[in-house]
């Protein structure tokens, strides 16, 4: 049976995968103004850990979606386990299961880069209020990939695509919205002496195994070997 990396993160139930960590996700939430009339929407909320952590920290109301079955069902177990009333679809993030303007907050924590990119920021600005914010931390191209190397990372990471940082920006403003702040930046041999494969694994996962355990290994050589031509950049996107 074929598997991915994504099967790998789900079956293995690592937490916080993007870079960056959970760290960067708490710091960036914690200087937003959320409340318990909040609405937000975790965009790629893989098996939950970021849902959890907005509804415990600030009360407010969650929405979290992912087209990942594992990963769906996970989260949702653990959001039962925590009795968090976070409501969980399974839906791709291009054709969101929402109305219009339904949001304050659109978290897409290292998601969108996997789907149609245009598509899924059209589906962004479409379910945001206005007056909304999408925080969004993505992968990000530090130059010009050679040709070669961003077909083998698409094909390995099932990437649509590797933006650089002004053709994330110029996305965003393609689909409507209005101002593009960063909040971070850095590239992944930065952060990879920050972070060890330890941070990125919760505390019950099972021991890597046969194919999937080859899939991180390859994860980590790739990351290893093309951190200084890879990054990833925290932007805070804003509608209207």
């Amino acid at each position: 049976m074929y598997h991915t990396y994504l099967d790998a993160l789900a079956f293995y139930g690592i937490e916080s995968a993007h870079p960056g960590g959970f760290d960067l996700t708490s710091n960036i939430m914690m200087n937003e103004r959320i409340d318990a009339n909040t609405t937000i929407l975790d965009a790629g909320c893989g098996i939950g850990q970021t849902s959890h952590f907005l509804a415990e920290t600030f009360k407010c109301h969650i929405y979290a979606v992912d087209n990942h079955p594992q990963m769906v069902k996970k989260a949702a177990q653990r959001f039962q386990q925590a009795n968090l009333p976070i409501r969980v679809y399974m839906s791709s993030l291009e054709e969101l299961p929402f109305p219009n303007d339904s949001f304050d907050y659109i978290v897409a924590e290292s998601t969108t880069g996997f789907t149609e990119i245009n598509k899924s920021i059209a589906e962004y600005y479409r379910v945001l209020k206005h007056g909304g914010i999408l925080l969004s931390i993505d992968m990000t191209a530090e130059i010009a990939l050679h040709a070669n190397l961003k077909v083998e990372l698409m094909n390995f990471y099932k990437l649509k695509n590797i933006p650089t940082e002004l053709e994330w920006v110029r996305a965003f403003k393609e689909q409507g919205f209005k101002h593009t702040e960063i909040l971070h930046s850095s590239t992944v041999l930065e952060e990879l002496k920050r972070y060890s494969a330890a941070n990125q694994r919760s505390s019950d996962s099972p021991v890597f195994k046969g194919t999937l355990n080859d899939i991180i290994k390859e994860h980590y050589r790739l990351m290893l070997t093309h951190g200084n031509s890879l990054g990833y950049r925290a932007f805070r996107v804003s509608k209207g």
